[in-house]
């Protein structure tokens, strides 16, 4: 019990709770807890959730990583967001007319996954506290959506590519920017092959635009960079 508290600590729907409130919320609400991943030997990933699938409940990332990803017929797949413990999914969707997973929803090994059901989630909402955070969290997860609209919007991997390190400058506020994700994901995220990534990235770097390794983006012509793409 102790350790789940911790996890929802962390949770911005319970964001300025007590451990004694979130005790209470526990033993009022019924919730599940999938973790089939955590000793799944056979594979490093599985589906949660297909696209099309009936979305009935809020769910909690307790453990690991999950994975949003639109799949398309040619085998293409982009990442949508990654999600770590004290993230969650489904709250906008649970809401909705149609009430379905508009992505496919994959966990990686080790993930544990809390579900907590609609009408708990309404009885929930009872709390000014939970409402506030409910509605900052929607209010931010609309902001990133169109963040990905507007990223997908660009027409060549550079500009695609200047989007991601601004929006990352903007938020370090450094022109060191070290990478929130490897680069695999990094290229799911931008809805490109990985190769074209590096390719576009020693690019870049011939052309004095930034420098890189591993797990950092150097910005070494912040201007140019910044002409390449309109907010």
């Amino acid at each position: 019990m102790n350790d789940l508290i911790f996890i929802l600590k962390k949770c911005k729907i319970f964001k300025g709770l007590s451990e004694r409130e979130l005790e209470d919320i526990l033993k009022n609400v019924s919730y599940t807890i999938y973790d089939k991943c955590k000793n799944c030997a056979q594979c490093k990933s599985c589906i949660l959730n297909f696209e099309g699938d009936n979305c009935s409940k809020l769910s909690i990332v307790l453990e690991g990583t999950v994975d949003i990803q639109k799949h398309y017929s040619n085998g293409k797949i982009v990442s949508i967001n990654t999600l770590t413990a004290g993230n969650t999914f489904g709250e906008a969707i649970i809401f909705s007319n149609e009430n379905t997973y508009p992505a496919t929803i994959v966990a990686y090994r080790g993930t544990k996954v809390l579900y907590i059901s609609k009408d708990d989630i309404l009885s929930l909402l009872n709390n000014k506290k939970i409402l506030n955070n409910f509605m900052n969290l929607l209010s931010s997860k609309i902001l990133t959506l169109n963040k990905k609209v507007t990223l997908l919007s660009f027409e060549s991997l550079r500009q695609k590519i200047c989007y991601f390190i601004l929006s990352e400058y903007k938020k370090q506020n450094t022109l060191s920017l070290h990478l929130p994700m490897s680069k695999k994901a990094l290229s799911e995220y931008l809805g490109v092959q990985r190769p074209s990534l590096s390719r576009e990235l020693i690019n870049m770097k011939n052309d004095n635009l930034i420098d890189f390794d591993r797990s950092t983006i150097k910005i070494i012509d912040l201007e140019h960079i910044s002409s390449l793409i309109s907010y």
